[in-house]
């Protein structure tokens, strides 16, 4: 596996996403978290939830989806303990999107509105279903994925980690092959590149490093205001 991981503050007055890229000789995993809350507070909620997905993947990561279930638990308890000991981070969360590697398959999870899509060399495929209100109105065909762009509720997500005791991941186990590539990213990039105009930028990537810096700043040239983080993670045919 090759990785790549790139992060970007903006136009906002800080960061508040975070990322994982885990490789051990018995595990793979990748990982974006965008915060959310007060000053500060979006900042710790992403960073918590990534720390303690990667310990408790590296802790127990056997049964794979298993294990990504339970570090999604355990990522939401973390978070909201913290959030309910202070009152300044009362009401923090944020989204988390991850995945475990392995050779033929991989396992992916998500809470919130930060995505992974799976590019095997034509096609993007958004894998991971957002949690946000205009996502629903889109699934029910109340509004068209064209009028959730600028739909004045687009920033409210539904579901997130931390902001409540237990909160439920969606999981998801797809095949992939040699040369196949996962894109995790925030809505900062996703709000405003569709999904043709990053398959682009993958088709022809020869530099994963630098294909995250292109994405980050064709998203900033594209009028993206938030912060911006993007991780790729490319099958290159050796066991993961």
């Amino acid at each position: 596996m090759r990785f790549a991981g790139k992060t970007e503050t903006g136009l906002r007055p800080q960061n508040e996403d975070s990322y994982l890229l885990l490789h051990t000789k018995t595990l793979d995993a990748v990982a974006v978290s965008d915060g959310m809350g007060g000053h500060r507070a979006g900042e710790i909620a992403s960073r918590l939830a990534v720390e303690t997905l990667e310990k408790m993947l590296l802790s127990n990561h056997d049964d794979p989806e298993a294990a990504l279930s339970s570090a999604f638990i355990e990522a939401n308890s973390v978070v909201h303990n913290r959030a309910s000991m202070n009152d300044e981070m009362y009401g923090m969360g944020c989204t988390l999107v991850a995945a475990i590697l392995l050779e033929d398959r991989f396992i992916a999870a998500n809470i919130g509105d930060s995505r992974l899509y799976h590019f095997d060399g034509s096609a993007l495929r958004q894998i991971t279903h957002d949690h946000s209100f205009v996502a629903e109105l889109v699934r029910r065909g109340a509004i068209t994925p064209e009028e959730a762009k600028t739909h004045p509720r687009r920033n409210l997500i539904t579901r997130a980690v931390g902001t409540e005791m237990r909160v439920s991941a969606d999981i998801f186990s797809c095949d992939w092959k040699k040369g196949d590539m996962l894109l995790l990213c925030s809505d900062g990039l996703c709000g405003v590149l569709d999904a043709p105009e990053i398959a682009a930028y993958l088709r022809n990537c020869a530099d994963p490093d630098a294909t995250c810096t292109a994405l980050i700043q064709r998203a900033l040239t594209a009028g993206s205001r938030d912060n911006i983080t993007v991780v790729l993670a490319i099958h290159d045919g050796g066991e993961a």
